[in-house]
């Protein structure tokens, strides 16, 4: 089974209008290592939003010529499994053209498995889990929004993950809304859902029925009234 590490930057944060310009993948070992690593640059066809420039520092002149990225996605297609950290953005961007394959949410994955984690971007997991050299990668190579330096930090979190938890639970939460612990806006910001559950059940029942709060929170009230 081929598991491939994938990674996209693009021309903004809304996968209906975004263009890709740079993807990167890694192929998985069981060992820890990691083999047929590719990183493309693409041609958007449309000016790059100085907003998205400042995230991954590619501007015009970087794509200017590059191959168009319907000429380059067959090269990361064929994998099994394929892992990303918060996967639903790749999978809108690259769904269509990978085909009916599984995704691995290591975002998704990570709120299940460390409840206590202190963020969960792969970064902060990156070095709350001490994977300085992420793969034995040098830390000095290892530059956040770029794509390659980005496939091979999920890559390492991956890992760590898949000590604690299943492939076929890693595949089923990528499946389900994001399982929150804690509330991170509101009156109750800092507070566990599993508290208000005993302590205030009224207001995770009025989230779920009559808030306009999104899936993952609604999810998230539902899931901890039930352990209650």
């Amino acid at each position: 089974m081929t598991a491939r590490v994938i990674d996209v930057e693009s021309t903004g944060i809304d996968p209906a209008d975004a263009k890709v310009v740079s993807i990167a993948s890694i192929d998985l070992n069981k060992d820890g290592s990691f083999y047929n690593p590719m990183d493309r640059t693409c041609d958007p066809q449309v000016p790059i939003p100085p907003e998205a420039s400042a995230v991954h520092h590619i501007i015009d002149d970087d794509v200017r010529g590059r191959p168009l990225f319907r000429d380059v996605i067959d090269q990361f297609s064929g994998a099994d499994v394929y892992i990303a950290h918060n996967a639903a953005y790749e999978q809108a961007l690259l769904g269509e053209a990978l085909g009916p394959v599984q995704w691995i949410c290591t975002m998704k994955a990570a709120y299940r498995v460390w409840p206590d984690a202190p963020g969960y971007s792969n970064q902060v997991l990156r070095y709350w889990r001490n994977l300085v050299s992420p793969l034995g990668v040098d830390r000095k190579s290892v530059q956040p929004h770029d794509a390659m330096s980005d496939v091979i930090v999920t890559g390492a979190v991956f890992l760590e993950l898949a000590k604690e938890a299943s492939f076929a639970d890693m595949v089923q939460w990528t499946k389900e809304p994001m399982l929150f612990t804690k509330f991170n806006f509101g009156k109750h910001k800092g507070k566990s859902y599993a508290e208000l559950a005993k302590d205030d059940p009224s207001y995770l029942q009025w989230i779920i029925d009559k808030s306009d709060m999104n899936a993952d929170v609604k999810y998230s009230a539902a899931h901890w009234l039930r352990q209650a």
